[in-house]
């Protein structure tokens, strides 16, 4: 997994100049949560928070986040977006591998937006225990997934995103989505282990993580330029899972 942290920083630094900080975006995605979780909660830890904005908004409404980020330029950034804006409720930032940090508090809601699958299946498992003794009784676990048809079906397509080029590949044997990001003669490339729901149930045994419900995602039609945010589950491109403790 050397790549990610070289990605994720080349990734905001191609981005940096059009951030605006956190929108309506992550205040559907705070919706989508807050639903999903189906009854009040208070804390709540991210695991890969970026830039922090959807903390931020998190924060903003009264909920106690903890924002766990490996990259340095998004921390700064998480650390710029909290001195600009009117926290109601309390905001933890910390720079570290969620696969090394060590957390004293237990969470209401732990959730993983957009980035499951850095790994191995067996990193995946690692992180998913690590969660789970990170998780209160009742509490629950809400993680983005990426689908493998929607991703297969994306393959080669090309974007330009400013000067920067952008392409979309599919790794069959890893079951894996490919981005890679061109600068000049540069490049970076994401990969990301996508799993279909039954996929998904075998990662979780011994995990002492259950899932309880499936919320499909939105799919990006680049044949039209739109965009569609609520998609049946078969032409998605993620889905974000509950998961429970076992008992």
């Amino acid at each position: 997994m050397e790549w990610v942290k070289n990605f994720y920083d080349k990734q905001f630094r191609l981005y940096e100049e059009g951030l605006t900080g956190p929108n309506e975006e992550h205040e559907e995605i705070l919706t989508k949560i807050e639903n999903l979780a189906s009854k009040p909660f208070q804390s709540i830890l991210e695991l890969g928070a970026g830039g922090g904005e959807f903390a931020i908004t998190a924060a903003k409404k009264g909920y106690d986040v903890t924002a766990v980020e490996l990259v340095p330029s998004r921390i700064d950034y998480m650390k710029k977006l909290k001195s600009e804006h009117h926290l109601i409720g309390d905001l933890e930032i910390i720079e570290g591998d969620f696969y090394k940090v060590e957390l004293s508090k237990t969470f209401d809601v732990i959730c993983y937006i957009d980035g499951f699958g850095i790994g191995e299946d067996q990193d995946q498992q690692t992180l998913l225990n690590r969660m789970s003794k990170w998780l209160k009784p009742d509490g629950c676990i809400l993680i983005d997934i990426y689908t493998p048809w929607y991703w297969v079906s994306v393959s080669g397509q090309e974007m330009r995103i400013g000067s920067k080029l952008r392409n979309y590949d599919f790794d069959f044997w890893g079951c894996r989505m490919l981005d890679t990001w061109f600068d000049g003669e540069e490049k970076v490339t994401q990969s990301l282990r996508c799993y279909s729901p039954p996929d998904l149930n075998m990662l979780l045994k011994d995990t002492g993580l259950t899932l309880v419900d499936i919320k499909s995602g939105g799919a990006m039609i680049y044949t039209t330029g739109e965009y569609h945010e609520n998609v049946d589950l078969g032409e998605a491109m993620s889905y974000m899972v509950k998961l429970v403790l076992n008992y």
